[in-house]
Formats: C-alpha cells, structure tokens, sequence
C-alpha cells in the first residue's frame, strides 16, 4: 500500500503545483452571460456523463497499477481499493467541473462561447456527441497500452535527474 500512498502524494503535490498559479495570470470576473453560456456548454456537452466515463476508464488502469505495486492485495483489498477511488474520482470530478465552468467563461468571449454553444446545438455538435463514447471505448485499450510505457519513461527521466536508489522505488525498467 506504500506506493498508493506515494502514487496519491504525488498526485497531490502535482495538483498543488497546478493550483500555485500566480495571481498575475488570474483573469477577469466573468459577466453573468458568460457563466451561463459555459454551464450550457457543459450541459449541452454532457460533461459531467463525460467526466464519468473517463473516471469509468481510469479506475481499471489504476487498479493494474496498484496490483503490480502491491501483488500481495486481496480481492477484498482491492475491492476497497476500486471503492475509494471511485469515491474519490467522482468527488473530485464535481468539484473540478464547478471550477471549470467560470474558467470557461473567463477564457473565452460570449460570441465564442455562444459559437461553440450553437456547435453542439447543431447537428454535427450532436454527431460528435453521440459518437464520443465508442470513440473514448475505441481509446481506453491504446492509453492502457500506453500507460506502462509512459510509467517506464517517466521512472527513466526521474532517475536521470535524481538517485533513485535511495528512494525505495522499484527497479528501473530496462530500456
């Protein structure tokens, strides 16, 4: 379960790295229309079923990591585990689609948000609507291909640039 903890202590820092913005880069209070034009994006965009799907796809991927990091995990373990995250993921899913929406609305003008609002509106906004869920399937099995090559490369660099011997880490992948 070490490298769970370690694996979400990262997460974490990463996450307070992101959210470290300086004030200078903030942008202006977005007007009243502006927030509703980014919520109806969002509705129209059904981003919270989005968001949902890619939590549904990230969870196995990040269970294969927990079992290789700890091959002694229980089904019980790892049913806890699998519950935590989901709990976790869709927590956090909430809290950042709530953040999105006025960082929408900041970036972008009403005639661009209202343009991409008339989009998904439209019959090809609709197309491409119905159409990403086989499309986020049709991924899912290409960034699961993917992921140990990106674990491997990012232990690669780490271990270029700090000692990893002295950080417990399992062994570095042969290149």
């Amino acid at each position: 379960m070490l490298s769970i903890r370690r694996a979400i202590a990262c997460l974490a820092a990463a996450t307070a790295i992101v959210a470290a913005t300086p004030a200078f880069c903030a942008d202006p209070a977005p007007s009243p229309h502006s927030l509703e034009l980014a919520n109806k994006l969002f509705t129209d965009m059904h981003m919270d079923q989005m968001m949902d799907g890619m939590m549904r796809q990230m969870t196995p991927m990040m269970m294969e990591q927990a079992r290789k990091a700890n091959p002694n995990l229980t089904a019980d373990q790892a049913q806890a585990v699998t519950e935590a995250v989901t709990e976790s993921m869709q927590g956090l899913m909430r809290k950042l689609q709530a953040r999105m929406i006025p960082l929408y609305a900041s970036t972008f003008t009403e005639k661009e948000l209202q343009d991409v609002v008339n989009f998904y509106d439209g019959p090809s906004g609709q197309a491409m609507l119905a159409k990403m869920p086989v499309l986020m399937s049709k991924l899912g099995p290409t960034m699961a291909e993917l992921t140990p090559e990106l674990t491997a490369d990012i232990q690669q660099r780490l271990c270029s640039k700090i000692d990893c011997s002295k950080m417990n880490a399992p062994p570095r992948p042969k290149t």
